[in-house]
């Protein structure tokens, strides 16, 4: 089964959180979790795409949201 979950990023060299929305496989993947690295797609906020990590779970962002591309795994 397919579960949106709606999270809050931070970048690097920024105090301000980004909404975004990841679609996982219950079957295949976890949620993710604070602390979690992930990539996110090309944006007005990140111009080329990049990587933050999860601060917060959840979002009251009340328009529509990019989706994360992927989680990137622990080194």
């Amino acid at each position: 089964m397919i579960i949106r979950q709606t999270v809050q990023v931070k970048f690097l060299g920024t105090d301000r959180l980004y909404s975004y929305a990841y679609d996982w496989d219950t079957n295949h993947e976890q949620a993710l979790e604070i602390g979690d690295r992930v990539e996110v797609p090309p944006s007005t906020v990140q111009p080329d795409g990049g990587s933050g990590t999860v601060a917060v779970l959840g979002s009251l962002y009340p328009g529509p949201l990019q989706n994360i591309v992927r989680r990137i795994p622990d080194a």
